[in-house]
């Protein structure tokens, strides 16, 4: 047998997608993504593709004697929140459903009539074959939905005119809304609320599609696996257009979960060119330019222009990409209000967050900025409380704001790499512990600052605080609720404590690049401390038994 190899180029239709080769001894030995080239010994191999859920795989032979092998992987199915593959009957049946309600006429519902929204939840029926237990998923899943509008308040009323079709797994809405901004909230088993944001622009239908997931409960995490598009109000769209809409919104979905510009030249034309029918694809198109390692800057203006004159220029996604193409040209960010809501999308946030400025001058941006939690390319938060039915911050200055306000506004250590193991969440029920406080708001020097920040992470037991924590979970206790942001400055400070225990100093250099790490604006994590240190003074006490 010839020892020697052959060239193969392993590559998928439409270049989406993580390809794997595996020898005859099921070991991997090659990997990549789109497309790859690899030698290879004489032998039998599988090249495996996946993407957004969906699989392709292919056996083939390195012959002795070859040179040169193609091997060629059909382009995958991405699994898709709307029913926009072929199948069997009741798929059929399920599609023709939901694309009428989307040549439908939005209902009145009294929020407004300037755009709409279709809001389309759905599950594969033929994996549940118990119509009661269908109906009753769909209609506690549609119920734990909520819609509110920018100001946090839940708009009760917005299922009135529901379409419910179990025996299809579909429920749906589909109404006239008021141009604005608004947030889609899902409230879990526990309670907890998470929202992520969207907006309904004159003139335009958002449609936002979800799936139940084929076993258990449907959950906020579901959020990540949405499907969107903005459609003109009262332009229907044939199935075959509808369907290539939504393959296309997956493909820059996931391109944009991978953080590479992974989309073929005919695909980015075609977010380009349609654009003007769905201006999402506008946004997907300008930050995967954005992912390239040179990036077309005349290209992207042109985009984010275009894109802004269908949904504002005043659009915090629009912002963001201003923001992103100033840092590209070098140039200052331009004079602005600031960002007076959250965008849709994870890529814009991030780049909102590399100038904090636009987000530490509106109260709603910090507290996303605590409180975010993964959801793929959309951005979302979990709520921090209601009153009413009502988003609420948490009110008032403490006296320490002023010394941490101060050291953080500058604001990044030998422990950063200790936090990666700190990532489990952490909450704390009734435990004496010092509180830490501060009598004068003068500002103070930095050395002040930090001496407070050492005194906070010195005079409280946070390994007992963690250890209260899970005999509460054990017993089914409560406890005081914590950010996303204050599950990482809890295991921060034990660290800290723990340095400095050791006789190692903790300096202001150190504290700066921890900051850093967590990426929030430096005023978030000023907060985050000040409320923390609220939260411990309401259990300085020790408790009654």
């Amino acid at each position: 047998m010839s020892n020697s190899k052959a060239s193969v180029t392993v590559n998928i239709a439409d270049r989406q997608g993580e390809i794997e080769v595996v020898d005859s001894a099921f070991q991997v030995v090659a990997n990549g993504f789109g497309a790859l080239t690899v030698d290879l010994a004489p032998g039998l191999y599988k090249a495996r593709a996946q993407a957004g859920g969906g699989r392709t795989e292919s056996l083939f032979l390195v012959e002795p004697q070859a040179k040169t092998l193609t091997v060629p992987l059909n382009a995958i199915d991405f699994a898709n929140p709307a029913p926009v593959q072929e199948g069997e009957d009741w798929t059929r049946r399920q599609q023709s459903a939901l694309f009428d309600l989307v040549a439908s006429e939005p209902e009145d519902v009294g929020l407004g009539w300037d755009g709409g929204l279709l809001l389309s939840l759905r599950q594969d029926i033929h994996l549940d074959h118990d119509e009661g237990r269908s109906a009753d998923r769909l209609r506690i899943t549609m119920d734990r939905l909520q819609l509110r509008d920018a100001m946090g308040n839940q708009l009760a009323d917005f299922r009135r005119k529901e379409v419910h079709l179990p025996e299809l797994g579909l429920s749906a809405v589909n109404l006239k809304l008021k141009a604005g901004y608004y947030l889609l909230g899902y409230q879990d088993e526990q309670g907890e609320t998470v929202l992520t944001p969207f907006y309904v622009v004159t003139g335009w239908r958002s449609q936002i599609y979800f799936q139940l997931p084929d076993e258990g409960p449907f959950g906020y995490q579901d959020f990540s696996d949405r499907a969107m598009l903005m459609t003109p109000s009262g332009m229907g769209l044939p199935h075959y257009e509808l369907r290539r809409y939504l393959r296309l919104t997956e493909i820059a979905r996931y391109a944009l979960l991978q953080g590479r510009q992974a989309i073929t030249r005919e695909e980015m034309n075609a977010l380009l060119q349609d654009k003007f029918f769905n201006p999402l694809f506008g946004l997907f198109a300008a930050h995967l330019l954005l992912l390239s390692p040179r990036p077309n800057q005349d290209l992207l203006e042109t985009v984010i222009h275009n894109t802004a004159g269908m949904i504002g220029v005043d659009n915090p996604d629009i912002q963001a990409l201003r923001l992103a193409l100033a840092g590209l040209k070098g140039e200052s960010p331009l004079a602005s209000q600031g960002v007076s809501f959250p965008p849709m999308l994870s890529a814009s946030w991030r780049a909102l967050l590399d100038c904090p400025a636009m987000v530490v001058a509106n109260p709603v941006l910090r507290e996303v900025a605590a409180r975010q939690v993964a959801q793929g390319p959309w951005l979302a938060w979990k709520l921090e409380e209601e009153v009413g039915g009502r988003i609420v911050s948490r009110s008032g200055d403490s006296v320490l704001s002023p010394k941490i306000l101060e050291l953080t506004l500058n604001v990044p250590s030998k422990v950063l790499e200790k936090l990666n193991i700190f990532t489990k969440i952490y909450n704390f029920t009734t435990l004496a512990s010092p509180s830490w406080e501060l009598p004068d708001t003068t500002p103070a020097s930095e050395e002040d600052v930090l001496q407070a920040i050492k005194d906070l992470a010195c005079n409280n037991p946070w390994n007992e605080i963690i250890r209260a924590h899970k005999k509460a979970v054990r017993e089914g206790q409560g406890g005081l609720h914590l950010t996303n942001l204050q599950f990482s400055l809890l295991p921060m400070l034990q660290l800290i404590k723990e340095q400095l225990e050791e006789g190692d100093d903790f300096t202001v250099e150190e504290f700066r690049l921890m900051m850093s790490g967590l990426h929030v604006p430096l005023v978030v994590a000023a907060e985050a401390l000040q409320d923390l240190t609220e939260k411990l003074a309401t259990i300085a006490a020790p408790s009654g038994g």
